[in-house]
């Protein structure tokens, strides 16, 4: 399967341009089985979203609801995933393995340490990853609270590969993945990975993730 693992839609993400609907028939047209949608989970976003925590879930949910209503019907996957933002710092983490109750039993998730995330995930058979460790102004994390890094191949964001290939030497242990961290129809297809196995939602991804080799795609660009 050739997976999408880092995809924004403007329903869930404004920094977005693109609506679910478009994003969905577009990576059908670039080849892609599967995307998950990993609209930003960040409190100076979700304050906006609701006056309750669960009004401010389900409007967070709508890019990724949207997305998975036209998947059938464009002959592909639509996957639930998450980047967060932990409070107060810069740094994005990538979540794979949840699903809509995760969120609306943990609504305050931005306000958790990497260690109590970290821990949170594995307890629901979820993984964390970071995502573009080395694009300014964010710095790689505790590598002992983290299951895997991204390769982010989105072209002219300074994600500074390079600089994650040396700092990973260190950390061999660490798995790795590839995502597009695409937010328009122009960003579609530069990244994601390709397994062997199928799975039909993010806990299968997941622990195909934990167990088995993933094929990264690279893009040139990726390092700029």
């Amino acid at each position: 399967m050739k997976i999408e693992m880092h995809v924004h839609t403007n329903e869930g993400s404004p920094c977005a341009e693109t609506d679910a609907e478009s994003i969905v028939k577009a990576y059908n047209k670039a080849g892609y089985d599967a995307i998950v949608i990993t609209n930003h989970f960040d409190n100076n976003l979700l304050v906006h979203f609701g006056n309750t925590e669960k009004a401010r879930i389900e409007r967070y949910l709508l890019g990724y609801r949207k997305a998975k209503s036209v998947a059938s019907e464009n002959r592909i996957k639509v996957m639930l995933g998450i980047e967060i933002r932990l409070e107060p710092n810069e740094e994005d983490f990538l979540i794979y393995g949840i699903d809509e109750d995760f969120l609306f039993q943990n609504p305050d998730l931005c306000f958790m340490s990497q260690k109590e995330l970290y821990e949170l995930c594995h307890s629901y058979g979820a993984v964390l990853y970071q995502a573009h460790p080395f694009r300014t102004p964010c710095i790689p994390r505790d590598p002992d609270f983290l299951d895997g890094v991204e390769y982010n191949q989105r072209p002219n964001s300074g994600n500074n590969n390079k600089k994650l290939d040396t700092w990973l030497q260190s950390y061999p242990d660490l798995k790795r993945i590839s995502g597009s961290d695409c937010h328009n129809l122009q960003q579609v297809g530069y990244g994601g990975i390709i397994i062997q196995e199928t799975v039909n939602d993010s806990q299968e991804l997941a622990e195909v993730l934990k167990q088995h080799p993933v094929k990264l795609i690279m893009n040139e660009h990726s390092t700029q």
